[in-house]
């Protein structure tokens, strides 16, 4: 490695990596955008069925139709569970990494002056994809399905977008102090993690280097607080051209739709149906051009340092800079490349358009969702206590959710957590208590909210005086006594309550013995993930987590007969794409915001706030 020569000042060092980022974007022309697009396209028409296809024949090699972590259990088809599952991630890490190595590569040979002919551009890919077969590319594996994914670089390819942090698990962690500091410090090790190894991929992808060492010559690049600093603000800078360029497309696509809301009503659909699909193929675009981007400043900052590599790397060629005649020349726009760009971009256009007629006219429909508030309305009273259900019902909930736990001495409490730290600051358990002991106790939420552990009785009773239907979960601790179940409905029932309000709880044995006890009531079965298919049960409706939430998901519940809630979801934006996909209920912290969204709905009169919905879509990158 040389010695390290000084290096530029801040604002200079990101002046330069944007300047050449840009500029090489401009060289490439429409071939790089070509290259992520179809490399897009590619994933999701040929890959993405491979890999469903391979998860499914996990998911029956257990029994199991669907992902359904209550039905999981440790039988022979386990192994090829396991197996398949390792092979989906390692064909999926594999397929990432071609994604982007073919980005960092033809943006090397843009700043060397070199072609970017499919011919000469695959040899260079056929190489990265032997090198990514060998045990020493292990290393990017947390790189790219770890540390990118959490930092929202997920946009980079169809198939990281999903992975994050699942907000039930962040919302659970944001109710505490200690748990929120926790977030704080975990995001921003992802954030400094993100950094040191930024150039990692086009060392990999530009030098002879293995996954570990590529990985640990980006480590020592990317030292000094002014270093990473350059690269982040450079980086930003990409990331914020992309968003303003796709919320600036979305503004405007929004325009046509609404003067023909107001001139001629009858055309609105077609007129959004076609914009959203202009929208659509200019936000791709624009995505392909934030990606090169964003890939661009990495490289461009590793053509900066590269004298600092180990002697032992060996990196091609990337230039001094960037003759953009001549690099233009060879790859950029040329009359007949944009009259065929233009009329594919077009035909692309007209079927998005005629496909978009019938997505638009159903998300036109009023929906019939029900917000249920989430352990009673936080914003104005603890957690499961008769505040937070009086508060619910002022904002207007259709049903209130909580959490019904067994005592030490066999009695019913609302309650959620098995421990009261979080809440009452005891680090004693809710099996450990008789009811007297913890009716007795007050519970306080982050906002300060008070209120006594209520009894189930207490709750119920509540309830029927406010006219209040309640979506009860029946919530275990682990030290339940025998034939929980009957006692529960035998408690409701005496105080005749049992038909008023629906049930539902994340342990699959105890609900199915819950319907098969009672099969008039309204049963669910909640789950923490979800994926590929509905779950066989015989419950009547199933509760997933927003995370795992999708349109296929809620469709295959449909088709299975299953009515389909979704949790916890208090984001507006996400709240008003469930209502648009018109769910059967959002449990929310937030049920104020919900109904607020779906009285607005209920009063569109046009086809513009639809639009301005699907189009919201686009705007978020990741």
């Amino acid at each position: 490695m040389s010695p390290r020569a000084p290096r530029r000042p801040f604002f200079r060092s990101t002046g330069l990596f944007v300047r050449e980022a840009f500029r090489t974007i401009r060289a490439g022309g429409w071939r790089l955008v070509a290259l992520y697009a179809g490399s897009q396209l590619a994933i999701i028409l040929v890959a993405l069925p491979v890999i469903r296809w391979l998860f499914a024949e996990a998911l029956r090699a257990s029994g199991m139709v669907g992902l359904d972590l209550g039905a999981l259990s440790i039988g022979p088809g386990l192994p090829i569970t396991l197996l398949l599952i390792v092979v989906i991630t390692l064909f999926a890490f594999w397929l990432i990494s071609l994604q982007l190595a073919l980005l960092i590569i033809a943006l090397g040979r843009i700043r060397a002056g070199e072609s970017l002919h499919l011919r000469v551009v695959a040899a260079d890919l056929g190489h990265i994809a032997k090198k990514l077969v060998r045990p020493s590319s292990a290393p990017l594996v947390g790189l790219l399905f770890f540390l990118m994914p959490l930092a929202n670089f997920g946009f980079i390819s169809v198939l990281t977008r999903a992975i994050s942090v699942p907000a039930f698990i962040t919302g659970e962690l944001e109710k505490t102090t200690g748990g929120t500091i926790a977030l704080i410090v975990f995001f921003a090790a992802i954030a400094f993690l993100n950094l040191r190894f930024a150039l990692a991929l086009p060392i990999f992808a530009l030098s002879d280097a293995t996954g570990g060492r590529a990985m640990r010559a980006s480590w020592r690049l990317t030292r000094g607080f002014l270093t990473r600093a350059s690269v982040l603000a450079a980086g930003a800078l990409a990331i914020l051209f992309g968003s303003v360029g796709i919320a600036l497309v979305s503004a405007f696509a929004l325009v046509p739709t609404v003067i023909s809301d107001l001139q001629t009503p009858g055309a609105s659909v077609t007129v959004a149906a076609f914009s959203l699909g202009v929208s659509q193929v200019i936000a791709v675009a624009l995505a392909g051009i934030t990606v090169a981007a964003l890939a661009a400043v990495l490289v461009s900052a590793l053509a900066s340092w590269a004298d600092e590599l180990p002697a032992s790397i060996t990196l091609r060629e990337l230039g001094g800079g960037l003759d953009t005649q001549t690099v233009a020349h060879r790859t950029g726009f040329t009359r007949r490349s944009a009259l065929i760009l233009t009329g594919l971009a077009a035909a692309i256009v007209l079927v998005l358009g005629f496909a978009n007629l019938r997505v638009v006219q159903e998300l036109s429909s009023h929906p019939d969702t029900l917000a249920l508030a989430h352990r009673g309305f936080s914003q104005e009273g603890a957690e499961n206590t008769i505040g937070g259900l009086e508060a619910a019902h002022r904002a207007g909930a259709d049903f209130v959710e909580i959490d019904v736990m067994e005592t030490k001495d066999r009695q019913f409490v609302v309650m959620h957590d098995a421990n009261l730290s979080r809440l009452a600051g005891r680090d004693e358990a809710v099996a450990d208590l008789t009811f007297d002991e913890l009716t007795a106790i007050t519970v306080t939420d982050q906002y300060g909210h008070e209120g006594l552990i209520p009894s189930l009785e207490e709750y119920l009773n509540r309830a029927d005086e406010l006219d209040q239907p309640l979506l009860i979960e029946i919530k275990l601790h682990g030290g339940e006594a025998p034939e929980l179940v009957p006692r529960l409905v035998a408690e409701i029932e005496g105080l005749g309550y049992l038909e008023d309000h629906i049930y539902h709880g994340l342990d699959k044995p105890t609900i199915e013995t819950l319907k098969a006890f009672r099969p008039n009531l309204t049963v669910g079965y909640t789950m923490a993930f979800a994926g590929s298919d509905a779950p066989d049960t015989t419950a009547d409706f199933i509760v997933v987590e927003g995370w795992s939430s999708t349109t296929a998901l809620q469709r295959a519940a449909l088709n299975k007969g299953l009515a389909y809630l979704v949790w916890t979801v208090n984001d507006p934006e996400e709240q008003r794409q469930l209502l648009r996909d018109d769910v059967d209920g959002i449990i929310t912290d937030r049920p104020d915001l919900a109904i607020e969204s779906r009285g607005e709905m209920d009063q569109d009169q046009g086809v513009a706030g639809v639009l301005s919905d699907a189009l919201s879509r686009l705007v978020r990158l990741g």
